[in-house]
């Protein structure tokens, strides 16, 4: 920054100070450069200065093609003359050589201060406050109300509503200026369970289709990165994915997600049935039995099927075909870890991601959104592991017991608890307690279910996106000061006396920040967007619009519905009347009272 600039901000800053001090607006009016660019004389004028001027515009008609066009709001311009010339002298500083000080206009209260144009701007603090709240799904116009609330009314934010909403406005279309459009891609997250039986992702992509070749380049770039395959891989009723897991994930063992059928099954069989507590109860005994075999599976099912008579509904019978891979009773020693037996695994993913996202986000700002919700994963885990790692278990009737040694003890049950889901049933429990056996082998404790599993040091390795190429340093001493200050009053609430002593030191402090801002005046508004932006650069690379296809999602008409659902679309539609009778489900060309008065007519005319 040049020193005529900054001189030039001097001048505009304490003009700000002056005319809000005296309870009017100021503005800057003609300025006069030499040779070399530098602002020589600058004229600060009130904001009342002069009248307004009516616009001309283009009427389009040929007699008239100039046309003034008046507003029918008041102006609030009165011509007032109070302005201040300023010169910039040898010393890079300006001075005033001529002062006219009179208005013809009210000031403005103290108490309406707030609401003129130079009392408000959004500043650092609030920058980061909208792009913090911003992060967790928060608009500017929320934000500007937790900030009424946190400073203590309207008139203490120092900004109004509409400055916020344009800070936001001007930041998107900053970003949008550099930034890939997400162009309605599928969002593809990698869900599996962790050591404490909770959700975690292991990764995302995002798809422009949800083709079979998609999912192929996608689950090849998961195995690369990982290294291996997974076990197993639970995905819903999607033709491609399946195809493309058989391709890619041959040692995998695929299964379909029981909720997802689950779900539908209400749908499909109609609104009657699925209030009928006897099919509800049958249908999810044999369902969600994990303790039955397949033998009694299919009897229970087929007898179901011909009590209620639904041996030839369409869709039970693709789900009976593909029973193999959803029902607990054909995978009894297949290790999937409550996988498909937690009904809410699905939902409550789709629920963490859209209170944190949404589909209307640039590529930059999904980022951060999703690395604001790995964070929020992150915490949960490591105070799961804090519960675990640092609590100690109450032992039951003092017979459980943690050998590290192995012995000849072998344990097995018909439930088969143990091989799906790696942790011991109650039954075997009441056995060993039954036999007075305290411990049992080290192999019956799976190192996924162990505390340790995750060391310590994993959780402090993490990576942020939205911390690369960012000042993450004046961020820091930003929240240094923060929590510095909370410390403060929170130590010293209790005596009157001392917060106002450190209220007077604070502000003794502001002096010298002006004396700091003069010498450093703050970044313009679009450098520190390129900051918030992550330092965005024009690249000479040519990216490729993905090419918009339709998702598994937008209604397919292949797919089956039942009943219920056509009667809802139907009668969601809008029926036109009847221009003869007045009646709906026909017009007037396949009216029954037209063709009978036509025919009437012909009758008579014979």
């Amino acid at each position: 920054m040049s020193s005529s600039d900054s001189a030039d901000n001097i001048s505009k800053w304490e003009e700000r100070r002056y005319a809000l001090a005296a309870g009017f607006s100021a503005r800057k009016n003609t300025s006069w450069k030499n040779g070399g660019g530098l602002v020589k004389i600058r004229y600060i004028v009130c904001s009342k200065e002069g009248f307004h001027v009516s616009k001309e515009i283009d009427s389009g008609s040929v007699e008239n093609s100039k046309k003034i066009v008046r507003r029918n709001i008041g102006s609030k311009r009165v011509g007032c003359n109070a302005h201040v010339k300023l010169i910039l002298e040898n010393n890079n500083m300006f001075k005033i050589y001529y002062f006219e000080e009179e208005h013809n206009h009210i000031f403005v209260e103290d108490e309406d201060i707030h609401f003129l144009p130079a009392a408000r701007s959004i500043d650092y603090v609030k920058e980061s406050f909208i792009s913090g709240l911003s992060a967790i799904n928060i608009g500017p116009v929320k934000a500007f109300n937790i900030m009424k609330t946190m400073y203590g009314g309207f008139g203490e934010v120092g900004a109004s509503k509409v400055d916020c909403k344009n800070y936001r406005r001007d930041l998107n279309l900053y970003i949008g200026e550099y930034d890939a459009k997400m162009y309605d891609l599928v969002f593809v997250p990698f869900t599996g369970i962790d050591n404490h039986f909770r959700n975690v992702t292991f990764g995302g992509a995002l798809l422009g289709s949800e083709t079979a070749y998609s999912y192929r380049w996608l689950l090849r770039c998961f195995v690369n990165a990982f290294g291996s395959e997974p076990k197993v891989v639970v995905t819903d009723q999607d033709a491609a994915m399946k195809r493309a897991v058989k391709d890619v994930l041959s040692r995998s063992r695929h299964r379909l997600c029981m909720w997802h059928i689950w779900e539908k099954l209400k749908t499909k069989v109609g609104p009657v049935l699925s209030a009928n507590t006897d099919f509800n109860t049958r249908m999810t005994h044999v369902v969600w039995n994990d303790t039955i075999i397949p033998e009694d599976f299919e009897t229970e099912w087929h007898s179901i099927m011909s009590t209620f008579r639904l041996e030839n509904h369409e869709w039970l019978k693709d789900m009976y075909d593909l029973r193999f891979d959803w029902i607990p009773a054909y995978y009894h020693g297949e290790d999937l870890a409550g996988l498909m037996r937690t009904t809410s695994r699905c939902e409550s993913e789709n629920y963490f991601f859209g209170q944190i996202c949404n589909p209307r986000c640039t590529l930059v700002e999904f980022f951060t959104h999703f690395e604001t919700a790995m964070d929020i994963q992150r915490h949960e885990h490591r105070r799961n592991d804090h519960d675990t790692r640092y609590i100690e278990c109450k032992p039951w009737s003092d017979f459980v017991q943690y050998n590290k040694q192995e012995d000849g003890l072998s344990i097995s049950c018909s439930c088969k608890r143990f091989e799906q889901f790696g942790i011991l049933c109650r039954h075997i429990f009441y056995v060993l307690r039954y036999d007075d056996i305290t411990e049992f082998p080290r192999r019956y404790v799976h190192r996924r279910w162990m505390r340790d599993v995750v060391s310590v040091e994993s959780n402090h390795s993490n990576i942020r996106f939205d911390e690369i190429g960012r000042n993450s340093e004046i961020d820091k001493v930003y929240r240094e000061i923060v929590v510095a200050n909370e410390y403060v009053v929170n130590r010293l609430v209790g005596d009157f006396d001392e917060p106002c002593r450190y209220r007077d030191h604070i502000k003794s402090y502001i002096d010298k920040a002006d004396e700091v801002m003069v010498v450093a005046p703050p970044p313009s508004r679009k450098e520190r967007f390129a900051d918030i932006g992550w330092n965005l650069e024009k690249s000479d690379s040519m990216i490729r619009v993905p090419i918009k296809i339709r998702t598994k999602g937008c209604g397919v008409q292949k797919r089956i519905k039942s009943n219920r659902e056509i009667a809802i679309q139907k009668s969601s539609k809008i029926q036109k009347s009847c221009r003869v009778c007045g009646g709906k489900g026909h017009n007037s060309r396949t009216c029954k009272d037209k063709v009978s008065s036509n025919a009437i007519g012909s009758s008579n005319a014979m």
